[in-house]
């Protein structure tokens, strides 16, 4: 039987919480994985994560890249990502999962999207702790975790508050550790913008000056802003995002190098598998391969 392209899992499909299970959802990190085992897998969502982990070790891996399990670090994900992880069995810790809805209700989308450790253009998800800060997460997500278990008068209204801390105090935690991205906060509403647009249209767009277009730029400042941003020109990032799509479909599919290409409208399946080896230094088949022989 074919493989089925990635699920993407919305926040109903895990276990329901007494507060509002279409839009949040939180839990013991540990329950959690002994739960919900289904999620070992590669898998995408539709909402944002915050996974918090006080102990336990293993490799977290998103959209191909790996990044390191400690006590006392913090993952951040945006919908539409792909990861899967393994961990150690004395894995312990928070997750919680909100919808854009559940935030924007109560706070701007402009300050959601301003939080920089979600777009992975910019940064690295990932967030290491020191003992103070690790303590000041941990007493906030346990308020979370006291009015999941005990609800009462306006626990939405609180639960909103306390997930807005969270990102706060993050985001001032990530900001002392890369005092650098402080110069990527002006304009950041035009850049998430653009990758909305790409996000959209990269499979049937490839001309830059479509992107242009839709950003009412010419494509000079276009160019400007994703080179202040990225350090890349758009046509860069309109590339990265195609190779993204074609190892997700590699991977996590079952259709043949062809139909890959056909589908990200590659006319020329030969001329995809010259453009991805160029790309990746591997030819389709053997980053497939590859990719295989790492996850027996």
């Amino acid at each position: 039987m074919p493989k089925a392209i990635l699920p993407t899992y919305q926040i109903p499909d895990f276990e329901k919480v007494s507060v509002d299970p279409q839009e949040f959802y939180y839990s013991r990190l540990e329950k959690h994985l002994q739960t919900h085992l289904f999620i070992q897998k590669p898998h995408k969502h539709d909402f944002y994560i915050l996974v918090f982990f006080s102990h336990g070790n293993g490799t977290h891996i998103i959209d191909f890249k790996s990044y390191p399990v400690t006590p006392k670090s913090m993952f951040f994900l945006a919908p539409g990502q792909v990861h899967s992880w393994t961990l150690s069995p004395d894995t312990k810790g928070h997750i919680l999962f909100f919808s854009q809805s559940f935030y924007t209700s109560t706070y701007s989308l402009a300050k959601l999207n301003s939080f920089i450790f979600f777009n992975s253009n910019l940064t690295i998800p990932l967030l290491n702790l020191d003992s103070a800060q690790f303590i000041k997460l941990a007493s906030n997500f346990e308020k979370v975790e006291e009015e999941i278990i005990h609800p009462s008068w306006s626990s939405m209204d609180l639960l909103k508050s306390y997930t807005n801390i969270l990102l706060t105090l993050s985001y001032r935690y990530f900001l002392d550790q890369n005092p650098q991205l402080k110069n990527q906060i002006p304009n950041l509403d035009q850049f998430q913008k653009l990758e909305k647009i790409i996000e959209e249209a990269f499979s049937v767009q490839r001309d830059v000056n479509f992107y242009a277009s839709q950003m009412n730029m010419s494509l000079k400042q276009l160019n400007l802003l994703t080179q202040k941003k990225t350090g890349k020109p758009i046509s860069q990032l309109l590339m990265e995002r195609v190779i993204l799509e074609s190892k997700r479909l590699l991977v996590h599919s079952d259709l043949s190098i062809s139909e890959i290409a056909f589908k990200l409208q590659f006319e020329d399946p030969s001329y995809f598998s010259r453009l991805f080896k160029k790309k990746t230094s591997y030819s389709p088949e053997k980053f497939r391969l590859l990719q295989q022989s790492s996850s027996i």
